[in-house]
């Protein structure tokens, strides 16, 4: 899922939109980065660290969410002995809300000052997304222009 089509049947859009999930990752990244600088600098640097926890945090269950979708998908496509167990499916979803619930009651508990902060950064995954539709839509517009 993560590299483009191979085959000759595929489409410069096929190209295009399977390249999606790492535009995504990299614009997290970007407006991570940014956010947390910037609150370093506003609002000082127990900000800043709530704000990188958070999307740190928030980065790695987005991976780890795509990676359970795939294993999702194998599931289905090969149900028998090919595709991962079920054990395995729900230790993945399981597994990641957990660990999620764990860091925010850390935070919550030891370091009640960063937790706005950490709230906040939890939502750049959802920016990027966002962010990655607006720039689809554009370019998918420019292209229809263009023709």
């Amino acid at each position: 899922m993560n590299t483009p089509p191979n085959d000759s049947s595929s489409t410069p859009t096929d190209t295009f939109l399977a390249g999606t999930y790492q535009r995504i990752l990299r614009i997290a990244i970007a407006l991570s980065v940014a956010a947390t600088i910037a609150a370093t600098v506003l609002f000082g640097w127990r900000s800043g660290s709530g704000l990188a926890a958070g999307s740190l945090l928030a980065y790695l269950n987005f991976v780890w969410l795509h990676h359970s979708s795939d294993l999702m998908v194998q599931r289905m496509i090969a149900p028998g002995a090919g595709g991962p167990s079920k054990f395995r499916l729900v230790l993945v979803f399981a597994g990641r809300y957990i660990f999620v619930i764990a860091v925010a009651y850390v935070i919550l508990k030891s370091y009640p000052g960063m937790l706005i902060a950490f709230m906040v950064g939890l939502a750049f995954p959802v920016l990027a997304v966002i962010c990655e539709g607006i720039y689809e839509a554009a370019v998918s517009n420019t292209k229809q222009t263009l023709n």
